[in-house]
């Protein structure tokens, strides 16, 4: 499932990988199938599984550390930071959301302790899985560029994939507490399927919620740790993520 790499340069997280094949976007522009993902997905969880109870391993290697416990903290951080939540400027915070998020951190933080205290602990997560990252060839599927992974619950990984697999197919905006359309379900079952010896099906589906919201915060600090190498045409295109992913965190609270 992932590439050997011939490069890496840690401080900039940048890999040089050899060729794995076309980018599943540019095969799905020719022919949309949606079943790849449910080909997909289950491979990713497998890798996931292996690398459970590995924490030591994994963050000696580098990735952002994700974990559940320290999101309440990484969020209080953030919103001390005003330069990235861009108060009152086009496409940042107001200063009334920035009081709810405040607002909203003791609810985040339960959030997280109950991931934390699911019997699913921690892996590798890639952060960034959409079609653009998954190459395809005759040997089978690669997930590459894995500069935005972390060690976090796994299943935070479906925030990312599920919404950018609802845009390319026009499935409308996944949200996770929310109910979505069934080819959706239909990727997160088999996704899930992976797990389905640990916990009911019902308990695994509502951890993909949770994860999935108190992800976000993740994916803001990710764009907060990318934005200094950021080129002017991603700025341009990108430049209010941070608090973009802060709002839809709001905007998308449980209860």
């Amino acid at each position: 499932l992932v590439l050997t790499p011939l490069a890496v340069d840690l401080h900039r997280r940048w890999m040089l990988l050899p060729d794995g094949g076309a980018r599943l976007r540019d095969v799905q522009a020719d022919a949309p199938d949606i079943g790849h993902w449910e080909r997909i997905l289950p491979y990713y969880a497998q890798l996931q599984r292996r690398m459970e109870g590995r924490e030591a391993e994994l963050l000696s290697l580098g990735p952002f550390d994700r974990r559940p416990h320290g999101l309440p903290d990484l969020l209080d951080d953030l919103l001390n930071e005003p330069e990235w939540l861009m108060l009152d400027e086009p496409g940042g915070l107001s200063a009334g959301q920035v009081r709810q998020l405040r607002d909203l951190r003791p609810r985040y933080r339960d959030a997280c302790s109950e991931l934390e205290a699911a019997s699913i602990g921690p892996s590798i997560q890639h952060d960034d899985l959409h079609d653009g990252n998954v190459v395809v060839a005759d040997a089978g599927y690669r997930v590459i560029d894995w500069g935005d992974a972390g060690l976090a619950h796994p299943f935070a990984t479906l925030l990312v994939t599920l919404r950018s697999v609802a845009h390319a197919f026009e499935l409308g905006e996944w949200t996770p507490f929310r109910p979505g359309p069934p080819e959706l379900d239909r990727l997160r079952d088999a996704y899930l399927e992976a797990w389905s010896d640990r916990l009911p099906r019902a308990r695994l589906e509502e951890l993909v919620r949770i994860a999935a919201w108190t992800g976000m915060v993740s994916r803001a600090l990710t764009w907060r740790a990318a934005m200094p190498y950021a080129t002017d045409p991603e700025l341009a295109e990108s430049g209010t993520a941070v608090p973009g992913w802060l709002g839809e965190l709001l905007a998308s609270a449980p209860g």
